[in-house]
């Protein structure tokens, strides 16, 4: 079936053990679990330091898992912070099988449980990589976050159907659309993209039409000889200052 071969190219779950623990590099984290709005039960890490904080949720790309993911958490940490890290259904320990709607939910229940942890939407800021800036997009089309970032993410699958799917002759944009040019316009909280400048697999001319089409405010940040998976290695030291720099602005 066509839904089996785009899957088979779009989603790349890593699965965990249920008794691994979290590795050193994840240290200050604590597990958690979420059951989303069709009793999914997915995994996370959470920081709960510095205390009192606003809260950044990841949103991770479409391979590997929290655990190796878990090393944002350091390059993201001059941001001073409190983090959660989710897994998608299908991904690390959470249950379930990846496709659209459910990572919608995946999302919108992390976004639940840091409410009920007694943080508000205007204190937790979003942040999309690749795949998770379509679960970006749509959470903050429907909700009024801190501020949304958007790295190395497209405009649609349809769009990006040639790099992505290259086996998939005929693209059905009804199957796992991620539409994110069509949520852009309704998004009003501060908007961050991110993109490299040399990204073979998502073009930086996707990054770039999602900042044309976004309200105010809005800011760009491309980075020279990057590719896809290597942003803030490229970046250095300049990634997690100019974020912090458009943090401290919004």
């Amino acid at each position: 079936m066509l839904e089996d071969v785009i899957k088979q190219y779009l989603y790349y779950p890593d699965r965990l053990p249920q008794h691994l623990p979290p590795p050193p590099w994840a240290d200050g984290s604590d597990e958690i679990w979420i059951e989303t709005s069709d009793d999914t039960r997915i995994h996370g890490l959470w920081w709960p330091e510095p205390s009192g904080k606003p809260a950044l949720l990841f949103l991770h790309g479409n391979a590997q898992e929290v655990y190796s993911w878990s090393l944002i958490r350091e390059e993201l940490s001059p941001l001073n912070l409190r983090m959660l890290l989710i897994d998608y259904r299908g991904y690390g320990k959470s249950e379930g099988e990846p496709g659209e709607q459910g990572l919608y939910l995946d999302g919108a229940g992390a976004v639940d449980w840091l409410n009920s942890a007694g943080i508000d939407d205007k204190d937790i800021l979003v942040f999309g990589k690749s795949l998770g800036g379509a679960i970006a997009c749509e959470l903050a089309s429907n909700r009024s976050f801190k501020g949304l970032i958007l790295e190395s993410t497209f405009t649609s699958l349809d769009s990006v159907a040639q790099y992505l799917f290259p086996a998939v002759v005929a693209f059905s944009p009804e199957i796992d659309s991620y539409d994110s040019i069509g949520k852009i316009g309704s998004i009003e909280c501060p908007l961050l993209v991110i993109h490299g400048e040399n990204d073979d697999l998502i073009p930086v001319e996707e990054g770039k039409a999602l900042f044309n089409m976004a309200n105010e405010p809005r800011e760009l940040f491309i980075v020279k000889g990057a590719g896809h998976n290597d942003v803030s290695a490229v970046a250095g030291a300049e990634y997690a200052e100019r974020i912090a720099e458009w943090l401290e602005g919004i």
